[in-house]
């Protein structure tokens, strides 16, 4: 196998997309450098590049853009090219890569200046994909795994369920939200039972997010 037969295969996905290598660059969130390297076999793509990808184009078959078997388009019977405006329900959603669920959720404001990665998820109705961070909620979400999280009322919370707790004090917490002594307060409690759960007065708590969607590790590769 040629060492940068991989590279062709980015430089296809490229050409398929229709994009500049300037744009796939700025689609896959790496930079110019990087992707120019790639597609000029400088260099093999890194995770960034692969990772980049997989949420970008995700019509692109991954065991095709790893290994080279099978067709390029996931399940494509044809070789005509996919209209993603044709696809129901697909929503372009950014990915924040740099924001863990506990720095807070400042980025979601009209002026955020943080980076984002816009990814194609069909059928996934989220506002943002943040990363997990810590163990206070593992197994059931493990540090390094993705979330798509959207903002709803606190009146449709159900008690006993995860959510993303965004305080006053602008810290966010992933944490399942229990009932407290009374209407006027929430526990957030840990899956992890090294973490005490602790009592919250809702003048505390600033949003609440519902988690839509989990991206794991091995769901990405």
């Amino acid at each position: 196998m040629s060492e940068f037969e991989i590279n062709k295969r980015v430089k296809d996905i490229q050409i398929y997309s229709g994009l500049n290598q300037k744009d796939f660059a700025e689609q896959i969130g790496v930079s110019y450098t990087t992707i120019n390297e790639v597609l000029n076999n400088k260099k093999g793509p890194g995770m960034n590049v692969i990772q980049g990808i997989a949420f970008a184009f995700v019509y692109v078959s991954n065991e095709w853009l790893l290994t080279g078997k099978g067709s390029m388009v996931a399940g494509r019977e044809s070789k005509s090219k996919v209209n993603l405006g044709q696809i129901e329900n697909l929503n372009i959603i950014p990915y924040y890569p740099d924001i863990n669920v506990s720095a807070g959720l400042e980025f979601l404001t009209e002026n955020s200046s943080f980076h984002s990665i816009p990814i194609c998820i069909p059928n996934v109705d989220a506002h943002a994909f943040i990363n997990v961070f810590g163990d206070s909620m593992d197994p059931k979400y493990c540090s390094g795994e993705i979330i798509g999280i959207k903002e709803i009322g606190k009146e449709f919370v159900m008690y006993g369920y995860a959510y993303v707790v965004h305080m006053s004090d602008g810290e966010a917490y992933l944490k399942y939200i229990k009932k407290g002594k009374d209407a006027e307060h929430w526990i957030l409690a840990s899956e992890n039972p090294r973490y005490e759960p602790k009592e919250f007065h809702l003048s505390n708590i600033h949003k609440v997010f519902i988690i839509k969607a989990v991206i794991s590790k091995t769901t990405i590769l």
